[in-house]
């Protein structure tokens, strides 16, 4: 008849490698996702605008830089540029915006603000700004996709007609 005790020795191993492995388990961490303090993202978008009645709609290619002062506060530079009318004209804007992030993991929803000066054939060229709310989604560590929606208004007195929403979604790299 076979003997099924297992010897003292193997059983004191068993518990010593187990309870050296237990904090490997304990404090295994999920990949970093998101945003640290002195990293940038580059952002590449397709952006889409309309007037305050959302009747007159654009589209446009965005590209932006940011940098992150804190781990939740970025600022980032912004260049768009669109063909309207079927290419027969342009607009652009150059921007600088200010966004808070909550980290929550992979997913980072923000609020913010953007000014800077808007151009082009169809547009009158002036200073605008307003309020921004987006989310970014980690694909990876790294890789994130961004939807941002702005309400920017012209500065001048008449900014709650003027205004215009701005829409997008990017694909974006945190280096």
């Amino acid at each position: 008849m076979m003997n099924n005790k297992v010897p003292l020795i193997a059983k004191v191993c068993i518990v010593a490698v187990a309870l050296f492995l237990l904090p490997a388990f304990v404090f295994a961490q999920e990949p970093s996702y998101g945003f640290h303090k002195a990293d940038y993202e580059f952002t590449l978008s397709g952006n889409g605008s309309s007037d305050h009645s959302l009747r007159r709609t654009n589209f446009a290619t965005s590209l932006s830089l940011g940098y992150f002062f804190t781990d939740n506060f970025e600022g980032a530079l912004r260049q768009d540029i669109g063909i309207n009318q079927g290419g027969s004209s342009w607009n652009g804007a150059t921007t600088l915006a200010i966004d808070y992030h909550f980290n929550l993991g992979r997913v980072q929803p923000l609020i913010g603000a953007s000014f800077g000066y808007q151009y082009g054939d169809r547009l009158k060229d002036q200073w605008a700004g307003g309020p921004e709310a987006g989310v970014k989604v980690f694909i990876n560590q790294t890789t994130f996709i961004r939807a941002l929606i702005q309400y920017t208004f012209p500065v001048t007195e008449s900014f709650l007609s003027d205004g215009r929403f701005i829409y997008g979604l990017g694909l974006g790299v945190r280096f």
